[in-house]
């Protein structure tokens, strides 16, 4: 199963790079959108490159929000772009001969930012809530994948200041990643960070040891990766 996905496009500030990454990307059999595709709440801009993407691309393309698309425009984002966006949702769509299970969301913060603190009461509890939701989806077997536009670990933070990281992602959803061990990880946000990590309990003992292996973590913002990620799965 190959599948592509990329985040943090920004509308019209990565769009050009973007189409031409597009031009010479060997078809995927899923396309996965990790938010912020645009800027400051654009919805414009957002359907401008889903159109770029569908265009491109004649797999199924699946999304979730990031915090440059409002929540007060959802509804709008979802019936201009015609692409599904999971906001604390699950989807089954059939890839390459198998059911594959999406967990999309948004995703949390250990600690919300200030400008979240002073203009969102009763963002810190959503943050929880949201943990526990994505926590009760990811629950069973088959092929799953997580995706969110924060980061569910630090591990692919990089250079991001240790003291800036709560505000960034989630050591909570971490810990939900190792409990339930989806089979992939992608997220965007993160501009300083890494491509990729693996997240894995510790195994200093054999009772500890998890046959499984680790878990991959993409982390698909274009400033980052500066291209469409492609993983083979």
């Amino acid at each position: 199963m190959r599948i592509a996905a990329v985040g943090d496009v920004h509308g019209g500030e990565n769009l050009p790079a973007l189409r031409k990454d597009l031009e010479g990307l060997e078809p995927p059999d899923l396309f996965l959108l990790a938010g912020d595709l645009t800027d400051h709440n654009d919805v414009d801009g957002f359907v401008e490159v889903v159109d770029a993407v569908r265009g491109r691309a004649s797999c199924p393309v699946y999304g979730v929000f990031g915090n440059n698309e409002y929540s007060q425009s959802h509804g709008e984002y979802r019936k201009r772009s015609r692409v599904p966006l999971l906001d604390d949702e699950v989807a089954t769509v059939r890839v390459a001969g198998r059911d594959v299970r999406i967990v999309g969301s948004t995703g949390s913060l250990d600690r919300p930012t200030w400008w979240q603190r002073t203009n969102l009461p009763g963002i810190a509890r959503l943050y929880d809530e949201r943990v526990a939701k994505i926590d009760a989806l990811l629950q069973g077997d088959g092929f799953r994948i997580l995706l969110t536009h924060y980061p569910p670990t630090y591990a692919t933070m990089g250079g991001e200041k240790e003291e800036w990281r709560p505000e960034l992602g989630s050591k909570k959803l971490e810990a939900v990643i190792l409990r339930r061990r989806p089979d992939l990880v992608v997220h965007g946000h993160i501009h300083k960070g890494i491509p990729f990590a693996t997240l894995a309990t510790g195994q200093r003992t054999i009772d500890a040891f998890d046959p499984r292996g680790a878990i991959p973590v993409h982390n698909v913002a274009y400033p980052v990766t500066r291209t469409i990620t492609v993983i083979d799965a």
